[in-house]
């Protein structure tokens, strides 16, 4: 007699991630409860099991959820704000007036909706997130059935979510309680930056995310002024807050910051020994190619940190430096950039960077457990990529075409090859419909924010204008 079960899906290619480089052909996945409960041929599936939704894909690649290791969500609302400059003028003369005048707790609800449905959109299922107001943030993403780690944010300096450290920590403290219980959202520590937070702070969080058992997710040697204005002390918005004359890093280390509990985005300016700091402290890199590029931060070592045995995951950084937060894209862009860094057309494979924006990012958060590989007993965190295009044919590696196709730059292109989405087995994303979010809600808000924060950016540029 056939097991009862809730959803089976059939795929002509499976891609389970575990083991790396292995497509399963005609295989289903059996989901009970939203976990996965089997993997195997659909036509074992036919006669074990009997479902109550059963979804054929033929034609389709079936993969993980994919996971954002290092990404802002709300910062899609200053998408294409401003765009090449240096990362410092940047963030004084755009971004940080533009979020001192307008982020608040509907702006990061708003915010993370827009953000949430374009990830959903381009097949990512979990996103480790950093920005203010965490709470509304979280809860976005509770409301729609996403997956993420959403930092609490610590500065030294007051905010529209807070007074200073001491008010920050209060509510770091609040919402580890609150979603201790939460089945989709975990909560991180969110130092923002050896340049923005304290010796004094950053051993706060180190206390706290030990009470807590929480990551650290942390913005880390991003730039070389970053590294180079520590070392000297040089009196510059890029110099570390420390008074130690060192790199960030070697900082970190002495604080306790740099261990198997820290997420260190962007990683640009590494050192032979930095390299091996990070390996043997089991420290998780989040590699954001595209930003890194745009903004002329620098080159992440992928090649030698992959090598070494460092768990190096992708993250798109928000959309307001990248422009967009398409992990398909960003897949394409870290294999062919460790090539090209490395001067090693073997440098991460195809299957290599595949394993970086799902199983590796999945670790990165903590979630390896439950997420990042299709796996008997696993989460059905499931992605389903349409073949059944002008663009996809001919194939001849699921794999490769996963990475070097899917990932191309018309961006039209590569999100409508993701046609629906699975977490934990509800189904977020139906023949390209999102079916937790209102498109038409998600555009009323977007143009709601554009129209005050263009007149407010072209009002600071004419008075910037008349100055000079």
């Amino acid at each position: 007699m056939a097991t009862q079960v809730d959803l089976i899906l059939i795929g002509r290619h499976v891609v389970p991630v575990v083991p790396e480089g292995v497509v399963l052909e005609n295989h289903a996945i059996v989901v009970e409860k939203g976990i996965i409960k089997a993997i195997l041929p659909a036509a074992d599936a036919a006669a074990l099991y009997t479902a109550t939704e059963t979804v054929d894909l033929k034609d389709h690649i079936l993969i993980p959820g994919l996971v954002n290791a290092h990404t802002h969500s709300s910062m899609t609302l200053l998408r294409g704000l401003a765009d090449d400059k240096p990362l410092c003028d940047w963030l004084i003369e755009d971004i940080w007036p533009a979020e001192g005048k307008f982020v608040n707790d509907e702006f990061v609800r708003d915010g993370t909706l827009h953000s949430a449905a374009e990830m959903l959109r381009s097949g990512t299922t979990c996103a480790n997130e950093m920005y203010f107001f965490p709470d509304a943030a979280a809860s976005t993403f509770e409301q729609i059935g996403m997956r993420a780690l959403v930092g609490q944010i610590v500065m030294e300096f007051p905010c529209a979510y807070g007074s200073g450290p001491a008010d920050y920590f209060e509510k770091a403290r609040a919402m580890f309680i609150k979603y201790k219980d939460s089945r989709l959202v975990k909560m991180s520590m969110a130092p923002h930056a050896p340049y923005t937070v304290s010796d004094a702070s950053f051993a706060k969080v180190v206390d706290l995310a030990k009470e807590f058992n929480a990551r650290i997710h942390l913005h880390l040697h991003e730039t070389e002024a970053e590294c180079v204005d520590s070392q000297n002390k040089h009196a510059s918005m890029s110099c570390h807050l420390s008074d130690q004359h060192c790199r960030p890093v070697q900082n970190m280390q002495r604080l306790g910051v740099l261990t198997d509990q820290l997420i260190a985005a962007h990683m640009t300016q590494l050192t032979d020994d930095e390299v091996d700091a990070v390996v043997a402290a089991g420290t998780h890199v989040a590699h954001c190619p595209t930003s890194n590029l745009k903004l002329a931060s620098g080159l992440c070592r992928v090649t030698d940190l992959l090598a070494r045995g460092a768990n190096v995951a992708i993250g798109t950084d928000g959309a307001a430096s990248n422009n967009t937060l398409n992990m398909f894209s960003e897949m394409k862009l870290a294999a062919i950039l460790a090539k090209a860094e490395s001067k090693q057309s073997t440098s991460v494979p195809a299957a290599t960077a595949l394993r970086m924006a799902t199983l590796n990012g999945a670790k990165a958060v903590g979630m390896d457990h439950l997420i990042g590989s299709l796996e008997v007993g696993k989460f059905a965190d499931i992605v389903a990529v349409s073949t059944d295009s002008i663009e996809m044919l001919p194939m001849y590696s699921a794999i490769s075409h996963l990475v070097y196709v899917t990932g191309r730059e018309k961006y039209v292109v590569r999100v409508t090859l993701v046609s629906d989405v699975w977490v934990a087995g509800k189904r977020l994303l139906n023949a390209r419909k999102l079916t937790t979010i209102d498109e038409a809600e998600v555009k009323s808000h977007c143009k709601k924010w554009h129209d005050a924060i263009r007149d407010h950016h072209a009002e600071m540029e004419a008075k910037k204008a008349a100055q000079e």
